[in-house]
């Protein structure tokens, strides 16, 4: 064991000081030089907002509605909105958004003449000012933000759904969808009670919305499902048998799952759907007519016995072990000196407990099973069985409503983290969803409401193909590599592992199976990418060989509800490492550790392997393993001598940022110039706001370690990993987005010094934030946790001490991370 444990800073406060962000900058004239194309496109504008106009005043519904601003591709920045003179929040607000680059903003006649007016403001001509000598475009923002729109566009039918009448029926028909259409509105009708305060337009609007579906009769059954902030408002809206009379409820209803041998019946009748269908689409409160999703185990191949019964170790009162959380369809009572709490939901005749007790395996046992190479983490482990998920023929007796049981999911998290402490939770399942749907779906939305209510971290799988989508084995050759993933179909990760809360986890070959590539992609693995925010999968691990060999199987040991040894694969068994590996730092670190620091140690001790590090593979290994395979728990709370490694653990409140003043330890300095290598990961929990799809990170959090100049000035070190080898990435945001993890609240940056750099010894790490056109960091200020390590890649330096001995002096206080929380509230 090594002397250099990981070190926490304790007064993070005394480097956080007072930040004026510099201003945006000037107005940029997107026509400059081009008026005759400014003033065809001046005309084009005001004549699309005429139309809009003139749409609302013949609507028999409500004079309010909504239109897409459809911004150039050069204006998606935040300085470049329109939203100071156009589209004022006090007159035509921005009410959330769609892809990049596409605002969704409310309207009615009035506000649309004032837009009209403002525009009329915009000179004709381009205007010029002096700079530096020369001369330079000076447009007034009247102009400016014109020229930043591409287009506005009202909002219609064929954005509200993507799927046929007759493809929604067919999936409706499926009874463990509920039954019904998930319809998101883009605002939130008030209780009945309260509809004496709103403006006339918006009663209105509210009015004929509610009216319209009780109107229609057809025995239709709205029910709010979602009404959170950041999330808008969600309404299950089906088609019941038995009653033609129509029910609005305006209130979120209480989960009632539990078991009910009559469930209600869905009235499939296509022409009645097509009355509805017709009412949510002309109505101007309708956003979203999605088809709601079916919960799922992720596709995996029947398992083989391998061996006789295996004896399961008895559980050790006076150790400590880590705690998860299996969210599954049950873990057999073979391990029930291991299980601490069940759940208890399901009747032990409608349970499936093969899959959650493979994954129990493990994370109590999976070591002797399989091998340090494979389970890095010590066997032994608490389990908390939450059991949930019912015998697909069962999901309708337990769950009557769409999304009911994420209902139960998050009264279960609640309760069973009071009561038993668990922080992990494995989710091995997945979710089947329409073709149509696109977008951050609503079970991952939940999932990372539960969690940060919670402080929780989901580790979920990042889904299967299926049979007739499975691609080859991983060659040797990376250029066939390349070919393959170019010919792979439908194998991108299924919901809800783009959770932005959350981790997922794809899948590799494990070492020693015959005609496989030892770490390579599994040939089911899903990959990404997710969304445009972030990385996803964010970690790999081994989740059995997809091509069964005759003397190994899948490669991957657990065992059957009989004792007996079973061999399995898919990712529904890589997210179990990684959940042990979390668990175990958590277990091993004093009092409550942080979700960010939690997972920002994980990231920042991932590896890639060998099978996948490789300049060939640099533009697409992101997506097919994230941030790579976690280190154990041991290897990354020990660290080693050669480096030192330093955790920022605080909160980023309004017009402050964290600057930390070091000098580069003296061991690394050679001739004056500093070598070595630096990493740096940053984790942080920024607001979220689903409405502004593409755009629902709402705070950007960013770390930046810089070295001085002999000027006096700071310049960066570092590059994101994976930023392409031709240099940093472009200046537009769309690039900063794909390259530099710009809103993602998980970033990494690192570089290599062989040959040293700089003037001066003297550098900064530094923790700021960017908020989005409209957003402000919340008075409690955004969490993050902060990573730095600075290492020698030869090994040879006393970093540790070296370092440690310069902190001191200067007098930062360090402790080991695993007895911080004695002295700190917040690790």
């Amino acid at each position: 064991m090594s002397n250099s444990p990981v070190q926490v800073i304790l007064n993070t406060n005394d480097f956080i000081e007072s930040w004026e962000r510099n201003p945006g900058g000037s107005n940029k004239d997107f026509f400059e030089d081009n008026d005759l194309e400014f003033i065809a496109h001046k005309q084009n504008i005001q004549e699309q907002l005429n139309q809009i106009k003139s749409l609302q005043i013949v609507s028999s519904y409500a004079p309010v509605s909504y239109a897409k601003v459809i911004l150039k591709q050069t204006a998606l920045a935040k300085s470049h909105r329109p939203t100071s003179q156009l589209f004022k929040p006090d007159v035509a607000p921005v009410v959330g958004a769609g892809d990049l680059g596409e605002l969704f903003v409310e309207l009615n006649p009035d506000s649309v003449n004032y837009v009209t007016s403002r525009i009329e403001r915009a000179e004709l001509k381009t205007k010029y000012k002096e700079k530096n000598g020369k001369l330079v475009a000076n447009p007034s923002t009247y102009r400016s933000e014109l020229g930043a729109i591409e287009e506005i566009l009202p909002y219609s039918a064929s954005d509200k759904r993507k799927f046929s009448l007759k493809e929604g029926v067919e999936w409706l028909a499926n009874h463990r969808t509920g039954g019904a259409y998930i319809v998101e509105l883009f605002d939130s009708p008030p209780p009945r009670k309260d509809w004496d305060m709103l403006p006339q337009d918006k009663l209105k609007l509210f009015s004929t919305f509610i009216s319209g579906l009780r109107e229609l009769g057809l025995g239709v059954t709205a029910l709010k499902l979602v009404d959170r902030i950041g999330t808008g408002t969600i309404f299950g809206i089906r088609i019941e048998k038995g009653s033609d009379a129509a029910k609005v409820n305006l209130t979120l209803s209480p989960s009632s799952a539990g078991r009910n041998e009559k469930p209600i019946e869905v009235d499939l009748n296509i022409d009645k759907h097509s009355k509805l269908i017709d009412f949510l689409e002309s109505h101007p409160l309708v956003k979203k007519i999605n088809l709601p999703p079916i919960i799922t185990q992720s596709y995996s191949r029947k398992p083989s016995i391998t061996g006789e019964n295996f004896k399961i170790p008895k559980f050790k009162e006076n150790q400590q072990y880590p705690k998860i959380c299996i969210v599954d369809g049950g873990v057999s009572d073979i391990y029930s000196d291991w299980i601490e709490r069940r759940w208890g939901l399901l009747s032990p005749s409608d349970k499936d407990e093969a899959h959650g007790t493979f994954i129990a395996g493990l994370t109590i046992l999976g070591q002797s099973l399989n091998g340090q190479q494979i389970c890095k983490e010590l066997d032994g482990c608490k389990i908390i069985d939450l059991d949930i998920l019912p015998k697909q023929e069962k999901h309708s007796t337990y769950y009557s409503k769409p999304l009911e049981f994420f209902n139960e999911l998050e009264e279960a998290v609640q309760q069973l983290t009071i009561e038993t402490g668990v922080r992990i939770f494995n989710f091995s399942l997945n979710i089947d969803e329409h073709a149509s749907t696109s977008g951050y779906s609503l079970p991952a939305q939940i999932l990372d409401g539960i969690a940060e209510k919670n402080d929780v971290i989901f580790v979920i799988s990042a889904g299967n193909t299926n049979a007739p989508w499975i691609r080859k084995e991983w060659p040797d050759d990376n250029l066939e590599a390349l070919k393959i993933l170019a010919k792979s179909r439908n194998d991108t990760i299924k919901t809800p592992a783009e959770s932005s809360r959350n981790i997922s986890v794809t899948a590799l070959n494990p070492p020693d199976v015959d005609g496989t590539i030892p770490y390579a992609l599994s040939n089911y693995s899903c990959r990404g990418p997710g969304l445009r925010a972030g990385l996803k999968p964010d970690f790999a691990h081994i989740g059995g060989s997809g091509t069964k060999s005759a003397k190994f199987g899948h490669g991957l040991y657990s065992l059957d509800g009989t004792s007996k040894i079973i061999d399995g694969c898919g990712t529904s068994y890589a997210a179990p490492n990684v959940a042990k590996t979390l668990a175990s730092l958590d277990a091993s670190i004093e009092g409550a550790v942080s979700r960010e620091t939690l997972i920002a140690l994980g990231v920042h001790n991932a590896t890639l392997p060998n099978s996948l590090d490789n300049k060939d593979l640099s533009s697409v290994a992101k997506d097919l393993i994230g941030f790579g395979i976690p280190n154990g728990s041991e290897e990354i709370l020990e660290g080693d001598p050669s480096s030192i490694t330093l955790v920022f653990a605080n909160r980023i409140i309004n017009r402050h940022k964290m600057s930390f003043k070091f000098s580069w330890p003296s061991t690394l300095v050679k001739n004056g110039k500093c070598t070595g290598k630096a990493k740096l990961t940053i984790v942080s929990t920024p607001d979220f706001d689903y409405k502004y799809g593409s755009e629902f990170v709402r705070i950007n959090i960013d770390a930046y370690l810089r070295q001085q100049n002999r000027d006096g000035k700071y310049v960066g070190r570092l590059k994101s990993i994976y930023t392409p080898d031709d240099g940093e990435s472009s200046l537009y945001e769309k690039d900063q987005i794909q390259h530099s993890f710009k809103w993602s609240p998980v970033k990494v940056y690192e570089k290599t010094f062989p040959k040293g750099v700089g003037p001066t010894t003297d550098w900064s790490l530094d923790v700021e934030y960017l908020a989005r056109d409209g957003a402000k960091l919340p008075k409690k200020g955004v969490p993050f946790t902060a990573i730095l390590t600075i290492s020698d890649p030869k090994k040879e330096e006393p970093v540790f001490n070296d370092m440690r001995q310069t902190l001191q002096s200067l007098g930062v206080n360090t402790v080991d991370i695993k007895t911080a929380t004695r002295i700190i509230p917040r690790v």
